[in-house]
């Protein structure tokens, strides 16, 4: 992943649980691992994707990727990359951690969490479709630590081609939100509103794609917001940095 700067505005999660760390794969009762380091994704180089999430400048989480050596342990590989933040980014997440899972629940051990770094581990690990809680806590538990609009793909700094899949969850007034994107010169390249499946206390997911159109490689940015209610103003505003390709 490019190290562009953020900005604001399980597959197997153990050896042991069937092959090769693909995400679906079948979990025994009881796995533990080690934090040597959700959904992971293999690559043919033998690497895979980690899907997390890191504090943003204003606390709230931010949702990114990262590239690292395949393992049949990605669970404990979300704990150990969780302990260094991407530029732009912090994270409370301390080192030395463990992890349990039995039965879809998740166990941390190790250290004292405090709701910001809860957030952080419960987000990431749920990323999987086989974790549905870490300390017997779930993604709706940590909503304070949410921002209205999280835009979990494409991550910061992801190079991208048109169409632009963007996928994530909103919890905005009935269920609207806008988005824009923009090229190295600041020019509007696509903007349009967005329902989410849920909204007005209820967090819901998006899905929609984007088209657009470079003549060459460039920075851009994808800005998702919502308009306030009462007079229009934007608000919940988060930039995710891009690398436009043609």
């Amino acid at each position: 992943m490019k190290s562009l700067p953020l900005v604001i505005a399980i597959g197997l999660l153990a050896a042991g649980c069937g092959g090769e760390g693909q995400p679906g794969a079948e979990q025994p009762s009881t796995t533990s691992q080690p934090a040597t380091t959700t959904s992971a994704t293999v690559n043919a180089d033998q690497n895979m994707s980690l899907e997390l999430y890191f504090l943003a400048p204003d606390g709230k989480l931010v949702a990114t990727s990262r590239s690292v050596k395949r393992t049949q342990a990605p669970g404990g590989a979300v704990l150990r990359e969780l302990v260094s933040a991407p530029e732009g980014a912090t994270t409370q997440v301390p080192d030395g951690l463990e992890l349990t899972i039995a039965d879809g629940k998740a166990h941390v051990t190790g250290a004292a969490l405090d709701g910001a770094a809860l957030a952080q581990v419960v987000y990431s690990l749920t990323a999987f479709p086989t974790v549905q809680s870490v300390d017997g806590k779930t993604r709706a538990d940590v909503e304070d630590f949410v921002p209205a609009i999280v835009v979990e793909h494409p991550a910061p700094g992801d190079t991208v081609k048109s169409p632009l899949r963007v996928t994530g969850t909103a919890n905005t007034f009935e269920a609207t939100f806008n988005y824009r994107l923009k090229d190295a010169n600041g020019t509007v390249l696509a903007k349009d509103f967005v329902t989410a499946t849920s909204g007005s206390g209820t967090r819901g997911t998006f899905d929609f794609t984007v088209e657009f159109s470079v003549d060459s490689a460039q920075n851009g940015t994808l800005a998702v917001f919502e308009l306030s209610a009462e007079d229009g103003s934007v608000i919940h505003e988060r930039d995710i940095p891009l690398r436009l390709a043609p």
